[in-house]
């Protein structure tokens, strides 16, 4: 981001924050949750990039002691945008660096992928999403049993959202018994939800679970199975585990 950009960038984030200022509410009891929004604001106008860190602590101490506050939660989705705007575009400059020096690196074109569809710069990253797969299915060809070139394929497949073609992928995956077995279950059993085939997207995280009972996304996942399917004393029950495993959210 050059320097202009950057100026822009913040100005646009001060604009926010005034905004945001007139719709925090001032009471007596949120004293201390207000003290530290406004160290979160001098932090985020003080312009300095390493500040940015601070700024999110701060808004999340407000948030502990005023979780209601939407003006807060405003506040710290603009920190987080910023954050992940700059993180992708230092990414991008790393991954560029890769391609330059090795074409054929299908991990970066992946990473490129990724950063450029959080810079939403979507054609790009569908380009390199697809050649990312070109690159996997030419190892495939090589060596089908692969699972490695098999597993990032489908993540890719995932990223275009080419879903019906990504599942038969992590089948192979799981098929050759790949040390990324469960988590082909797991997002499996994710795709097959959002499809709505319950009873299989519940069948394959079972699986995972079972193969390792600390997953805590096929936990998560499964407790949205189940609520859909209306088991709600089941679905508690693997939010429950999930929660217990460490998921936040």
């Amino acid at each position: 981001m050059n320097g202009k950009s950057k100026m822009r960038a913040w100005i646009g984030v001060a604009m926010v924050l005034v905004v945001l200022s007139a719709m925090c509410l001032v009471a007596t009891a949120q004293e201390t949750a207000n003290d530290w929004v406004k160290k979160g604001d001098d932090l985020m106008n003080s312009m300095a990039s390493e500040s940015l860190t601070e700024a999110l602590n701060a808004y999340d101490k407000a948030l502990q002691m005023d979780q209601q506050n939407e003006s807060i939660l405003l506040r710290k989705t603009v920190v987080l945008d910023i954050i992940t705007i700059g993180t992708a575009t230092e990414a991008l400059g790393i991954v560029e660096k890769k391609l330059e020096n090795n074409p054929q690196d299908a991990l970066a074109w992946q990473a490129r992928g990724v950063a450029l569809n959080y810079l939403s710069i979507e054609q790009e990253a569908t380009q390199s999403f697809e050649k990312a797969i070109e690159i996997y299915d030419q190892e495939i060809q090589k060596d089908p049993k692969n699972g490695t070139a098999w597993w990032y394929k489908a993540e890719n497949l995932a990223n275009l959202q080419r879903f019906e073609e990504a599942l038969i992928a992590y089948e192979k995956v799981i098929e050759l018994d790949h040390p990324r077995k469960v988590d082909a279950l797991s997002t499996k059993g994710g795709i097959l939800m959002q499809y709505g085939r319950l009873e299989e997207s519940i069948s394959a995280l079972d699986k995972a679970t079972e193969l390792d009972p600390n997953h805590i996304t096929s936990w998560f996942t499964k407790g949205q199975a189940l609520k859909e399917m209306g088991h709600n004393a089941e679905s508690e029950a693997a939010y429950a585990k999930a929660r217990e495993l460490g998921y936040k959210g």
